[in-house]
């Protein structure tokens, strides 16, 4: 099965002690495809930065976008409309922009989303995206 993947589920991998590492580990071996759009390595570039440590970012998520199993998603005008449209139509704070742009991937490509975002899972299921 393959499956849009959200940011929280590339960071609980990433980190061996992080919440939901064993989880997020399972469920991206176990999917023999990852949607990751492209908001996706933008939050993760901003997230490295906001670490202010001293990681090899780029080792990181080039291990991510250079898997096989990584396909790439570029977000589309049509895409970035229509996540600003839900926002609009929900009443939702701008800082549930990126969550939305990924359910449109999701929703677009007819894929189930991998995250750990209870909210996002909430708006997906009203908008009939199954969410892993």
């Amino acid at each position: 099965m393959k499956a849009v993947v959200d940011t929280n589920v590339i960071i609980f991998d990433l980190f061996e002690d992080s919440e939901y590492h064993k989880e997020a580990s399972e469920l991206l071996d176990k999917l023999e495809g990852w949607v990751i759009p492209d908001i996706v390595i933008h939050e993760l570039v901003w997230f490295f930065k906001g670490l202010n440590v001293s990681l090899d970012y780029y080792t990181y998520l080039s291990s991510y976008v250079n898997d096989p199993k990584a396909e790439i998603s570029c977000s589309s005008r049509d895409d970035i409309v229509d996540a600003l449209n839900i926002l609009r139509k929900e009443d939702l704070s701008l800082s549930r922009y990126n969550g939305l742009v990924i359910m449109i991937h999701a929703l677009r490509r007819k894929l189930p989303i991998a995250t750990f975002d209870k909210r996002l899972r909430s708006v997906s299921r009203k908008y009939g995206v199954i969410t892993l």
